[in-house]
């Protein structure tokens, strides 16, 4: 159930930037071929890593891989939506237990402002919103 998202007509954001911060960090060890790259916020990932790998010394071995194939299904979910209801929207909100501080899920389709590639945000809406004021702060 491959879908196709034209990075034209999503939102830009300085994802590489962010990125590069630390505002965001990658959600997936490799972008899968027919994949898109995703992220996840520093919050999202602090709590992720406070909830479940808080006595590890090396928690994101244990997490990103976890993480990873949450992501896939979120992404495939997102996908199976889209093939049956013939549309994709940029932002959707899913009921979901990845993060213990909030039940609703968003998963946001941006482009890259740098590069015409599209990119999935996963987080709680406070945890993508802090972002995108970090990366406005950033700026300024």
């Amino acid at each position: 159930m491959p879908i196709k998202l034209d990075p034209a007509l999503l939102p830009a954001l300085d994802i590489l930037g962010m990125a590069q911060s630390g505002i965001l960090l990658r959600a997936e060890r490799e972008t899968p071929s027919d994949g898109i790259p995703a992220f996840v916020t520093r919050a999202g990932w602090d709590e992720l890593a406070a909830t479940h790998a808080a006595n590890h010394d090396a928690p994101h071995t244990g997490l990103l891989p976890a993480l990873e194939k949450a992501v896939s299904r979120i992404l495939a979910h997102a996908a199976h939506n889209a093939s049956h209801t013939g549309e994709m929207t940029p932002v959707t909100t899913l009921q979901s237990d990845l993060f213990s501080s909030d039940p609703d899920l968003v998963l946001a389709f941006v482009r890259d402002s740098t590069h015409p590639v599209a990119c999935a945000l996963v987080g709680t809406a406070p945890q993508i919103e802090t972002a995108l004021r970090r990366q406005d702060d950033a700026q300024d």
